[in-house]
């Protein structure tokens, strides 16, 4: 039996092993043909084969063998690299970590963690293949943009752990953690957006433009394409086209937001927000069959760096004031005073109305009216980008965003009415 789980172990990194090799060869004769490869797929497969060996030698022969073997590995490897690089201009780092990855991969099917080999197996040649798109998708990204990362990964992985987590203040709405964890969720999702037309760039079409914009911020792409649409009337059956996406896909960002906080109230909402996303669907289908996806020269759309630290603080303290006024309105108006609520903050942000009635829709009893509360911010939302369109937008793009807006919101207030 033992012999069995022995050889089936070294099977299963043998295998592991090579696939990491058969990486690491293809990489060097693909995209540096007659360059010596430093390790293939034989070497990467004894690395493995030599972790497993060592992890069995661990639990039959002697604690520390398996140490023991992984230093050794890594000594020999030190010094390699160290008489390789005083005559080669490849450092050749990135192999020498992964062979000690492959070694310790092999330890991890020694110790029956077959799955865990696995995933990092398959994570480890995903990156390493996609390392020459990785290097060309950074050359699109500015100084800026790295500063943006690097504000994004403080404010989810620096601060967020920091912020205490136990409700605070009057009737106990206030939980600093929650609040910070609604800024990291839509500056993610903002963040994600913004990044996607870094990489993709705005060439795909105003179809693109709008799907992102409805992501990152539907209000601001329907001003953005608004002003594109006077300062360039042939683009603005396109810009129409980049608007109506927006508001479109906005509708099922809030339901994707809301259902993060509360899964159950996905079900509440998909029939709502189904029907009222049915007449810009069908313009922005009947638009692309008639007259494609449209091709804008040059950059039309700008988009701000959506993750400053201003916004992020703005955003919690306005969402902290949301939590407490539905509270509030909820204990002393009922269904009224959180309707007020809803209309108000829809108008201003519609993802901190919807998060906080996603909160409120965990408490027995109060689904449906968490559901009429985001329904009324969603139609305020509308109202309010049917006004900058109708303001700040062209004739043909009031003549067409117009009506579709103006159908969605009578959709929503029937759908208001039947709850």
């Amino acid at each position: 039996m033992i012999t069995y789980e022995l050889l089936k172990a070294l099977l299963v990194s043998l295998c592991l092993g090579a696939l990491i090799g058969l990486e690491r060869q293809w990489e060097k004769e693909t995209w540096h043909p007659g360059k010596h490869v430093l390790a293939g797929l034989r070497t990467f497969t004894f690395w493995a084969l030599l972790g497993t060996l060592c992890g069995y030698f661990t639990q039959t022969v002697h604690p520390l063998f398996f140490l023991a073997g992984f230093m050794a590995m890594a000594a020999w490897m030190t010094i390699f690299l160290f008489f390789k690089n005083r005559v080669s201009t490849d450092p050749g780092y990135t192999t020498g970590v992964v062979g000690l990855l492959t070694y310790l991969i092999g330890g991890l099917v020694a110790w029956r963690q077959d799955r865990a080999a696995l995933v990092l197996t398959l994570t480890m040649v995903i990156l390493l293949a996609m390392k020459p798109y990785v290097h060309q998708a950074l050359h699109k990204f500015s100084k800026e943009d790295v500063r943006m990362g690097l504000q994004f990964a403080a404010v989810s992985g620096v601060i967020l752990p920091l912020v205490p987590n136990e409700p605070w203040g009057p009737y106990g709405c206030f939980n600093p953690h929650a609040i910070w964890m609604m800024v990291v969720l839509v500056s993610g999702a903002s963040f994600g957006g913004y990044v996607a037309v870094r990489l993709l760039g705005q060439r795909l079409g105003m179809a693109l433009t709008g799907v992102l914009g409805g992501v990152a911020s539907s209000t601001a792409t329907t001003l953005a394409m608004s002003r594109e649409s006077k300062k360039e009337p042939i683009l603005a059956g396109d810009c129409s086209l980049a608007v109506v996406l927006a508001c479109s896909v906005m509708l099922w960002r809030v339901a994707f937001l809301a259902t993060v906080v509360d899964p159950a109230i996905f079900m509440q909402l998909v029939v709502p927000f189904g029907w009222m996303s049915i007449p810009g669907t069908a313009f922005c289908l009947w638009r692309v069959w008639h007259h494609g996806k449209g091709h804008p020269k040059g950059q039309v759309a700008h988009y701000r760096n959506p993750l400053s630290l201003r916004d992020a603080i703005q955003f919690a303290l306005f969402y902290a004031l949301i939590v407490y006024l539905v509270k509030l309105a909820s204990d002393r108006f009922g269904e009224t005073g959180l309707s007020a609520v809803s209309g108000f903050s829809g108008l201003v942000d519609l993802d901190a109305i919807s998060l906080s009635l996603s909160k409120l829709a965990k408490d027995p009893g109060m689904m449906d009216l968490a559901i009429k509360g985001i329904l009324i911010a969603t139609l305020a939302n509308t109202l309010l980008k049917s006004a900058i369109a109708a303001v700040y937008g062209s004739r043909v793009l009031r003549l067409t965003v117009l009506p579709v807006l103006g159908v969605t919101a009578l959709i929503g207030v029937g759908m208001l009415f039947l709850k």
